[in-house]
């Protein structure tokens, strides 16, 4: 990505873009990976600024886990 590190993660995209609240439950994020069939999901703060972002592989583990 080439853009300042101040810069929306909003500001990036001409499209909706699918990301999630740090504070979403991981029940949820799970369920949006299923949902949109995603590889990874853009996590980002109150201000929208992107603070991590989840992978499917990350998913896999935390499913694993409650098994």
């Amino acid at each position: 990505m080439l853009a300042s590190g101040s810069q929306p993660l909003l500001s990036l995209v001409s499209e909706p873009l699918i990301s999630c609240h740090q504070e979403t439950q991981e029940i949820e994020v799970a369920e949006l990976f299923d949902k949109y069939n995603l590889l990874t999901l853009p996590v980002v703060n109150d201000q929208k600024m992107l603070v991590g972002v989840i992978t499917a592989d990350d998913i896999i583990s935390f499913l694993r886990s409650r098994i």
